[in-house]
């Protein structure tokens, strides 16, 4: 097995890994009854945004 296959399975291993640790996390804020509001950085993400071009 090359390098670069190894680097590309440790790297899926990995984020697969984070994906099903971090899932009930997500799952049990946003099940929570109060409004967050929109200071929430994980209900709404502040996004970089792209600038209009005339």
């Amino acid at each position: 097995m090359s390098a670069w296959q190894y680097a590309i399975g440790l790297g899926l291993a990995l984020a697969s890994l984070g994906a099903v640790v971090i899932t009930p996390f997500f799952l049990t804020h946003a099940r929570t009854e109060h409004d967050h509001g929109p200071g929430c950085w994980w209900c709404h993400p502040r996004l970089p945004r792209r600038r209009q071009s005339r």
